[in-house]
């Protein structure tokens, strides 16, 4: 039989990956059409599907486009190579249902209490929540949490709901500029960037040195961190929080060496 081979249009419908992030894929060299046609027409062939799958894999457990062409750059395309890399996304993923059933059980024990006309215990409460937020305390440092809830506390509950829901619509929006493959220096992009920086200035302060602190955390954290963030925002597939990190720390680096525009 012969091989199949796909159109940009039918992958992306087939895969769930945009147009636009299948170019970019071509561009950066993660993943090329690997046939023409006759009359010229780039196809995607068998081969490119795997690696896509690979690419797309990788990305969902935390490894940014740059760390997942270091991965591949000798990957094997035989059974053997995709068999380790199935086992390692079927582990990340049974590790998420653990979790997940976990805080079902919690909320199914609330629920029985609730349904006996009983209120449930605030521990019972407390151990609810404990799995649905990003345990940042893990990660940071004695001196850095102390700025972190004395900037809360001085901000107080209603700004900080306000704070958390544009950071919220912000990492949304880069999220799907991120899918749909915009440059990071789009104008859209920058102006995302910019609002960004507000909100980081006000709630995170101490300049500089507090953004150095914050990114080494990052970078030390990064697969962890992202699982989390994705748990808390309730995010699947492609497009991870990981991923919109690198993309946004992408577009400020892109910000700082674009020019300013100077009145005549």
């Amino acid at each position: 039989m012969s091989e199949r081979r796909w159109s940009i249009g039918e992958l992306a419908r087939a895969s769930g990956v945009t147009v636009r992030t299948l170019h970019h894929y071509d561009r950066i060299g993660l993943v090329s059409p690997g046939e023409r046609t006759p009359a010229g027409h780039r196809r995607y062939v068998e081969a490119d599907v795997r690696r896509l799958y690979r690419v797309r894999t990788l990305c969902g457990m935390g490894l940014s486009l740059d760390e997942v062409a270091v991965v591949l750059r000798n990957a094997a395309d035989d059974p053997g190579s995709l068999r380790g890399l199935l086992t390692a996304q079927l582990t990340d993923l049974e590790a998420r249902a653990a979790r997940i059933e976990e805080s079902a059980q919690r909320l199914r024990g609330l629920l029985a209490r609730l349904a006996e006309a009983v209120m449930p215990e605030p521990e019972q409460f407390l151990a609810a929540l404990e799995p649905m937020s990003v345990d940042t305390g893990r990660y940071l440092s004695a001196g850095q949490l102390e700025t972190i809830t004395g900037r809360a506390a001085k901000l107080g509950g209603g700004a900080i709901e306000t704070l958390k829901t544009e950071w919220l619509e912000l990492f949304s929006r880069l999220r799907q500029h991120l899918l749909d493959g915009t440059p990071v220096d789009d104008p859209a992009v920058q102006e995302l960037v910019a609002r960004w920086r507000a909100t980081a200035a006000a709630f995170h302060p101490g300049g500089s040195r507090f953004e150095a602190a914050t990114t080494a955390l990052w970078e030390d954290n990064r697969a962890g961190l992202g699982r989390e963030l994705d748990e808390r925002v309730g995010w699947s597939g492609p497009g991870g929080a990981a991923e919109v990190v690198d993309y946004l720390r992408k577009a400020r680096a892109a910000g700082e060496d674009i020019p300013e525009e100077k009145d005549e």
